[in-house]
């Protein structure tokens, strides 16, 4: 019989830093007190309190955890907790650990001097980037000095500690957005600041300070170099941000693109940019605005007689390719955003069908080779599965393109596809030591991919890999060993999606992880609830949407 939908374990595993971080952990309930209310944060309010007389080194501690879920102020509360000189020189921006599981205090060796040991789940760096390192044990000490007769923290690690509940409360998560080569299209780095007044003002100056470095060169900023913020304030739908003189300069076009930015980072439309509160003009001078492709939700399936859209109780035809695609019969296919082609896999190798052509193009006969990618130019991407750098691009008329990808040569490559923007690569590898799930930018030369950027590791599942695939700009998801199937946000959390036996590929659409679908056993399968439940679309392949 056939297997029931698996249940989905709803559970958060953050993360994204490039740098170590130390803090200060938080534990235990919340102690009533003042409320810290941020206005430009209304909706958010943190009840914490201050120490309290004649505490201890141990409740000094545990109300310091409880008190840094309060950002507000610049963390005013939890700095009562110090000594005076202290609370003037601790950085709780330098950095957030994400704690799993229960903190331990001990007695450290030093006089008045507590330990404290967490398992790390998760790393927030000084720029609001965010990772899951594996876990690990870290003891992190705090010393005690007395100040007007009450114990007071006197030295601790910069950065804070928080749980992961704690964390979903204290911090917000932004997407900063920057262009791709050709200036068509929005390109997404997820970043995480705590919610106290100056988050717009953090966000802002993220931005200006431009893509990490795995994302550098494939995603490009209309700021200049040197650029920083003066003020940014927002009121009555309109954000005024007010920037260094180095954007005097600038062309219209780039002060177009520098709005498009703005708007896409902060979600407002009504963007004034100004020097020394002054007005910049910012004409919509580059044409229309850059975008952030979407697909279709319907399913994009193959049969033995149809390759289309799943609707309407049957298959639509993709005009001018599905005859092609079915005549070739391809065990994988990837439509490219516009409809007008079609990248294949079948028995003789890659093939692209073209809208208006009689029958196929070979493209590459290599043997062993996985389901290719179309990037938005044209550009299709093979590889075959046993060697990771045998990775090249491939133009209409056949002119292949060698790429300096970085990809280890001792991995095989088991699924790749380009993002819907162009500007990144989703690769899935097994590798000696085990899975890897990772994105690189794709660098260009007059639009031609020649390189790959550093690869920017991502959260693994365990499990031999088997699928991954784009869910939107922002996320993946991965399908492994045993049919489970895993949600990885670029920068963001990781949430398992429940297991499926048999899955054998996984494609995304639209509207999260509702718009993903699962083939299994000849049966396409969707996320419902807390598992998968079958669409009723029988298929031999399910096919991806760039």
């Amino acid at each position: 019989m056939r297997k029931q939908p698996a249940v989905v374990v709803a559970a958060f595993a953050l993360i994204l830093a490039l740098a170590g971080c130390v803090g200060i952990p938080s534990s235990g309930g919340v102690q009533v007190g003042p409320i810290v209310n941020d206005p430009d944060n209304a909706e958010v309010e943190f009840v914490v309190s201050g120490p309290q007389d004649d505490a201890t080194q141990d409740e000094i501690l545990a109300g310091f955890m409880q008190a840094v879920r309060a950002p507000q102020s610049n963390f005013a509360i939890a700095r009562l907790f110090f000594t005076k000189e202290m609370a003037g020189s601790w950085d709780p921006d330098a950095g957030t650990l994400i704690r799993s599981g229960i903190a331990t205090t001990t007695i450290a060796d030093a006089p008045d001097t507590l330990a404290y040991t967490v398992t790390t789940g998760a790393l927030v760096d000084n720029r609001g980037r965010y990772t899951e390192p594996p876990p690990a044990a870290q003891t992190l000490t705090f010393s005690f000095a007395q100040e007007n007769g009450q114990w007071r923290i006197s030295d601790a690690p910069p950065g804070i500690i928080l749980s992961r509940s704690s964390f979903n409360l204290v911090f917000d998560e932004r997407s900063l957005y920057f262009f791709d080569q050709s200036y068509r299209y929005l390109v997404p780095e997820v970043r995480w600041f705590a919610k106290r007044s100056n988050i717009t003002r953090d966000t802002v100056s993220a931005l200006l300070a431009g893509p990490s470095d795995w994302l550098a060169q494939a995603g490009v900023t209309a700021f200049p170099q040197a650029t920083t913020l003066e003020s940014v304030s927002v009121q009555s739908a309109q954000a005024i941000v007010d920037l260094s003189k180095e954007v005097i300069d600038s062309t219209p076009v780039a002060r177009d693109q520098m709005r498009q930015q703005l708007v896409a980072t902060l979600g407002i439309a009504n963007v004034v940019i100004s020097v020394g509160g002054t007005e910049l003009a910012t004409p919509a001078a580059s044409g229309s605005d850059a975008i952030i492709p979407t697909v279709d939700s319907a399913a994009l399936v193959g049969t033995d007689t149809a390759f289309g859209f799943n609707g309407g109780g049957g298959i639509a035809n993709v005009p001018g390719l599905s005859n092609q695609v079915v005549a070739a019969q391809p065990t994988a296919a990837t439509l490219s955003q516009d409809k007008s082609a079609a990248v294949i896999l079948a028995a003789d190798g890659v093939s692209l069908a073209s809208a208006g052509a009689n029958a196929v193009t070979l493209l590459d006969g290599r043997a062993g080779l996985i389901r290719p990618s179309i990037d938005p130019l044209g550009y299709v991407w093979s590889a075959r599965g046993a060697s990771a750098a045998s990775l090249l691009t491939i133009e209409a008329d056949r002119t292949e393109h060698t790429l300096q990808s970085g990809l280890p040569d001792d991995s095989s490559i088991v699924s790749m596809a380009v993002s819907r923007d162009g500007a990144r690569l989703l690769v899935y590898l097994a590798t000696p030591v085990g899975p890897r799930l990772a994105v690189a930018g794709i660098i260009r030369q007059d639009g031609v991919p020649v390189r790959l950027g550093q690869l920017f590791d991502l959260p693994t599942p365990q499990g031999a890999p088997v699928d991954a695939t784009w869910v939107d700009d922002k996320s993946v998801a991965t399908l492994s060993g045993a049919g489970v199937i895993t949600l990885v946000e670029i920068g963001g959390p990781t949430l398992p999606l429940g297991q499926l036996d048999g899955a054998v590929s996984i494609a995304g659409g639209t509207a999260g992880t509702d718009g993903l679908r699962v083939l299994s056993d000849g049966e396409v399968w969707r996320s419902q609830g807390t598992g998968w439940v079958p669409t009723g679309i029988a298929a031999t392949l399910l096919a991806t949407k760039q």
